[in-house]
């Protein structure tokens, strides 16, 4: 499949819905944007907050076109993934609206991503840095065939977390250390995490960790 064959569409993801739930928007404290992965539904990255439910929290889960957020690998150039990528940060611009007109600021929104979401989560807060409620990325890195990127702007001690296994068949350890260090490098407050024998997936401590995000702004 070539760049253009999704036909004229510059805007691939346009229409995809948000799926919502938690707290109603009239009474929510802080926000929580989920990025699906490849193959995956917003619906069904939404069945994880009953590990992570928390009272004041809106959940926002916008949808990928046809399950995807960008069709090639992760680390092609960045070329490859257009205009797939631009259209997938302007979903997360929007969820981030819906979340301002609820009365929650950016920087009471937790952004949220796993596998192909945490890469498109990582990667837009890396090229639009300013202290969101934190960044979460499992399983995911900064896109590009660079492995590190010399960003300007300040994060101001925004926490970032990445996690992921050391067997990982997608994301090698590297990357999630370079983005890390990528990270550090835009003033945010990083931790990351290498879990043994995890694979593809996501585990209890990662769990732990996406909890005591919310409970920090909620």
């Amino acid at each position: 499949m070539g760049q253009n064959d999704s036909g004229a569409n510059e805007h691939p993801h346009d229409g995809q819905p948000i799926e919502t739930a938690g707290a109603p928007p009239a009474v929510a404290d802080a926000a929580v944007v989920l990025l699906h992965g490849r193959g995956s539904t917003a619906q069904h990255l939404l069945t994880l907050i009953d590990e992570f439910l928390h009272h004041g929290a809106m959940y926002l889960a916008p949808q990928a076109a046809h399950r995807s957020w960008y069709p090639r690998s992760a680390f092609a150039p960045l070329e490859e993934n257009e205009p797939w990528l631009s259209s997938g940060f302007q979903r997360i611009e929007a969820a981030i609206e819906i979340a301002s007109d609820a009365a929650v600021p950016p920087e009471r929104t937790l952004l949220f991503g796993f596998s192909q979401g945490g890469c498109l989560a990582s990667e837009f807060v890396a090229r639009t840095p300013r202290r969101y409620g934190g960044l979460i990325v499992l399983s995911g890195s900064l896109l590009g065939p660079e492995r590190t990127r010399d960003n300007s702007g300040s994060l101001d001690e925004m926490p970032v977390f990445f996690g992921c296994g050391t067997d990982d068949p997608y994301i090698p350890a590297e990357r999630v250390q370079d983005s890390a260090n990528a990270f550090e490098q835009l003033d945010g407050d990083v931790q990351h995490r290498l879990y043994d024998e995890l694979g593809h997936a996501i585990n209890d401590d990662e769990i732990q960790t996406i909890n005591s995000f919310i409970e920090r702004l909620v």
